[in-house]
């Protein structure tokens, strides 16, 4: 994906996801370089189905693709965005009373950190930049909310976790959570 300047400024500004990694050089409007390439990594390439969350999980993963992220860094300016989806939701686990605008911080800080050391190792160092995005409380999107954050649920778990924190389950994979009640499919 090839953005202008100012498209990206934009972007970068209003992204939901609010986090970004400059790989090789600063954004600037009179870059050498061929083009500016967006590259969007979920919180789920960081950790893969089957796996526990660990650092040194996330690190394994985040050096699998560094070369491939390095090697487009030298042909072209490369912004890294990044979800952060289950390492959010394994904090929300460990720290129940923080509010999830602090533990989006917090896995924005952690996963920029994997993702710098990893391409550093591959030889393209980076700037990990932490944004802050106000976001509207009373838009529709609250009402039914789509975004999973953290790990898949037994129905036991599932259930408990629903009645005591009331969050909302919802089916992904092979869980269907509904009502704070979850089944195999």
């Amino acid at each position: 994906m090839i953005l202008s300047h100012r498209l990206l400024q934009r972007t970068l500004h209003h992204h939901q996801s609010q986090k970004a990694l400059f790989c090789r050089r600063s954004i600037s409007t009179t870059s050498p370089l061929n083009d500016r390439i967006v590259i969007a990594v979920g919180g789920n390439a960081l950790q893969r189905r089957g796996e526990r969350l660990t650092i040194e999980n996330m690190l394994k993963a985040a050096a699998d693709m560094a070369p491939t992220i390095a090697s487009l860094a030298k042909e072209h300016e490369v912004v890294l965005t990044h979800g952060n989806g289950p390492q959010v939701g394994e904090l929300a686990l460990e720290r129940s009373a923080a509010t999830f605008d602090v533990l989006g911080a917090e896995s924005m800080g952690q996963i920029g950190y994997v993702l710098a050391q990893a391409l550093s190792s591959a030889g393209c160092p980076t700037a990990p930049l932490l944004c802050q995005v106000v976001v509207d409380g009373q838009h529709e999107a609250f009402r039914d909310p789509s975004k999973f954050v953290g790990p898949i649920y037994g129905a036991k778990e599932a259930t408990a976790l629903s009645t005591s924190l009331g969050w909302v389950m919802k089916p992904d994979g092979e869980l269907l959570c509904f009502d704070g009640r979850c089944d195999a499919l």
